[in-house]
């Protein structure tokens, strides 16, 4: 009897499956045939288009869902918000952390703001130390997942443990909404005729990070995206699985470029942050005869350094492709005669080489927003143009999801109630911020737009009242929810004398005064305090890459003038009244400007990656601390 139920179930399920698969294949297949040709990435299989037209309607679904419980939660973002503590506090009241701090009594966010104090990273030391070696229910009643390491921008790297269900807040609420944004928002300037979702690949710049493991064989690393999470996913990039075994910087950006170049309908390129864009334009345009020969030849240049097993494999899947390369030769001549022509009309207008290369690029997705600005603004007027959206979906950290920006052309972000517990401290430039008073913070419908106030969140890493470095300015409010805008990361603002200059302030004054009274393209820089360059003058050290002609191709290889120097001292006094009451006053002298020769930059980011800053998460800080990077900036100044 049992036997027979068993078969007979065997074969419903059998049957039940076979139904579905053939379903799913007649959607894909149904999804190929109407969509455009132009709109299908040259890099496609039947298994890649099959798997890609099944993601789609699953995220498509998914991230319908997940605005509408976003809208709700906004809609009643200060219940939901306490709520979420309220069930963190039950989470984790058997945990270690949680007996030792009694969050078994906290009962309302006003007890939780009386009972536990604003905490740092230090705080959770000990603890973290215990889950490095191995013991369980000590933060959070999961095993972690990973340690995640911070990027260090604002100081050193930090450790923080990560259970499971940080990663599901994160699809779900995080990139979900992120899908929905984009099917709402993709439109095309010209080419009315896309629609997203479709079956274009995405180039998206992800790198292996070189993980270390704990005693108990816990992942030590970057908690960001990388290939092996999910190597189905990879079916939707451009660049194959292989080419992600490479873990140097700059030979995986080549093949980036290659495999890009190769598809003609690239829909997206993707990363973290819009620096790292960037790079993959200009080692797109640095190599490009070799890139453009390997597409010809189909063979990889012989002194790109990688393994050759990895090489092997790449090259026994590269088939040449003629025409394409001589159509890629075309528009490169195409678009050098364009920039002889902008040139000698003296048009502001750049020409677009992603656009030439790829005429149905609709979205860079990543993030531009706070010091990201500036590369923004580099890509757009080197490479891009002005009709390619680029896109900051996330307000994301290692200690999760913040917010989210549901418009494709927003800058902001709106913090996401359901995500982590927010409270803020406003800052005041005439109080020492590292004092919180513990009791005053406020919760998220107390804040004022215009305002600025440091982040304190409470996550599902097992971080209470955690001040993790963030400032952010609030633009207004969405339903219940703060809309905010990212200001500046505390460790990164000058403040040698009281007055307190923001990295957002410094970087309008210095683009200001780059472009407008010195002529130039600013290409990075970053700044040292006074003390460190053994100047016992209060002063700011500014070591800054500028470039002769706005397409960052003529580099700037002389010293400034004084009178050029004090055009940025004085632009800096518009920008911040303390700072210019305090020059006037002699408690500050002018600001020092080194120039860079060019190139610098790129040695610093090297230097970094080398101390472990994992290549996804690079920032450069504006305000240089360290001693080697210092080092480097000194040897790179123009003589």
């Amino acid at each position: 009897m049992i036997r027979t139920v068993a078969k007979r179930s065997a074969a419903a399920a059998g049957g039940i499956l076979a139904t579905s698969v053939v379903v799913s294949a007649a959607y894909a297949y149904n999804e190929y045939i109407n969509t455009p040709e132009d709109q299908i990435s040259k890099h496609h299989t039947m298994h890649s288009i099959y798997y890609q037209s099944l993601t789609n309607l699953f995220m498509s679904k998914l991230g319908s869902m997940a605005i509408k419980e976003f809208e709700s939660d906004c809609k009643d973002a200060i219940n939901v918000n306490e709520a979420l503590l309220l069930k963190l506090m039950q989470r984790c009241k058997d945990t270690a952390y949680g007996k030792d701090h009694k969050l078994v009594d906290i009962i309302s966010r006003e007890d939780f703001r009386r009972k536990h104090p604003i905490t740092t990273h230090d705080h959770y030391q000990v603890y973290i130390d215990r889950v490095y070696q191995g013991e369980e229910n000590v933060m959070f009643p999961e095993t972690p997942r990973m340690i995640g390491l911070t990027s260090g921008t604002s100081g050193s790297h930090k450790y923080i443990p990560v259970p499971p269900l940080q990663r599901k807040v994160f699809f779900t609420k995080g990139i979900a909404i992120t899908f929905d944004a984009l099917q709402n928002g993709v439109q095309h300037p010209t080419n009315h005729a896309l629609q997203w979702p479709n079956l274009q690949k995405s180039c998206k710049l992800m790198h292996e990070p070189n993980f270390t493991y704990t005693p108990n064989n816990i992942m030590v690393g970057p908690n960001s995206s990388r290939p092996k999470d999910n190597k189905g996913l990879l079916k939707l990039y451009t660049t194959p699985e292989m080419a992600f075994e490479v873990r140097s910087e700059n030979e995986l950006l080549f093949l980036h470029a290659l495999y890009a170049l190769m598809d003609p309908n690239l829909g997206f390129i993707e990363a973290n942050f819009c620096n790292r864009i960037l790079n993959f334009f200009v080692v797109l345009d640095e190599n490009w005869d070799k890139l453009v020969k390997a597409i010809e030849t189909g063979s990889l240049p012989k002194d790109l350094k990688i393994e050759n097993d990895i090489r092997k494999e790449l090259e026994l899947n590269l088939e040449p492709d003629f025409d394409r390369a001589q159509e890629l030769k075309q528009i490169r001549r195409d678009y050098k005669d364009a920039l002889v022509a902008v040139k000698e009309n003296n048009d502001a207008s750049q020409p677009s080489l992603a656009r030439r290369l790829w005429p149905n690029l609709h979205t860079i997705l990543a993030s531009e927003t706070g010091t990201f600005q500036i590369y923004g603004e580099k890509l757009r007027a080197q490479y891009i143009g002005q009709d390619i959206i680029v896109y900051s979906p996330l307000y994301a950290a290692t200690e999760g999801l913040i917010g989210v920006n549901p418009d494709i052309h927003g800058k902001s972000f709106v913090l996401h109630p359901n995500a982590m517990f927010y409270e803020f401290y406003p800052i005041d430039e005439t109080k020492d911020d590292d004092v919180v008073d513990s009791e005053k913070t406020l919760f998220i419908e107390q804040l004022e737009v215009g305002k600025e106030y440091e982040v304190i969140i409470t996550n599902l890493t097992g971080l209470y009242r955690y001040r993790f470095g963030d400032v952010v300015r609030c633009v207004g409010y969405h339903h219940e929810a703060p809309v905010v805008e990212v200001a500046y990361r505390k460790g990164q603002f000058l403040n040698a004398s009281g007055e307190r200059t923001s990295e957002e302030t410094f970087y309008k004054a210095l683009s200001r005064t780059a472009t407008k009274d010195w002529g130039l393209t600013l290409k990075d820089y970053t700044t040292v305090e006074y003390s460190l360059k053994g100047n016992r003058k209060p002063r700011y050290v500014l070591f800054v890459e500028l470039s002769e002609d706005m397409h960052g191709i003529q580099p700037f290889e002389r010293l400034l003038t004084k009178k050029e120097k004090m055009q940025l001292d004085k632009a800096l006094g518009v920008e911040n009244k303390s700072y210019q009451a305090l020059r006037d006053i002699g408690r500050l002298h002018p600001i020092e400007v080194i120039t860079l020769r060019r190139g610098t930059f790129e040695k610093v980011r090297h230097e970094m990656t080398s101390i472990g800053v994992g290549i996804t998460q690079m920032k450069q800080p504006r305000v240089t601390r360290n001693k080697k990077l210092i080092k480097i900036l000194e040897e790179g100044k123009n003589f």
